[in-house]
């Protein structure tokens, strides 16, 4: 799909599939337009583009690093902890207003870390 090259030499290759879709369907498309995907991670900063869109953003006053949090993946980090928390409490609001639940955090040294002082993520 991608070719990265330095003078003569190819440094790298990135292999995907891209679709550019249009009121009568596929316009154009690169490697399997019918693969199923997981876009997990890149789908991040369009799932967070209504909170600013809506107004929601700048009436709750955040700030860059609270969007870029929005746009993240998190590990369970104590940063990430920490950040989520102010950002809840900013809106009036605790972890008990959450509905979905902790895990272990995927962070080794985060998780390691309470276990070790026997605390729940």
């Amino acid at each position: 799909m991608v070719e990265a090259w330095r003078g003569d030499l190819l440094e790298s290759r990135h292999l995907g599939h891209a679709v550019i879709w249009g009121p009568s369907g596929i316009e154009a498309a690169w490697g399997d337009p019918e693969t199923v995907i997981f876009p997990r991670s890149s789908a991040k900063m369009i799932q967070a583009l209504p909170l600013v869109e809506s107004g929601a953003a700048d009436a709750a006053r955040l700030t860059e690093a609270d969007l870029a949090f929005a746009c993240a993946s998190h590990q369970g980090e104590a940063r990430h902890v920490q950040r989520a928390g102010d950002w809840l409490a900013g809106l009036g609001l605790g972890e008990p207003d959450l509905r979905c639940g902790a895990h272990e955090p995927h962070d080794r040294a985060e998780r390691n870390r309470l276990i070790k002082a026997d605390l729940s993520p």
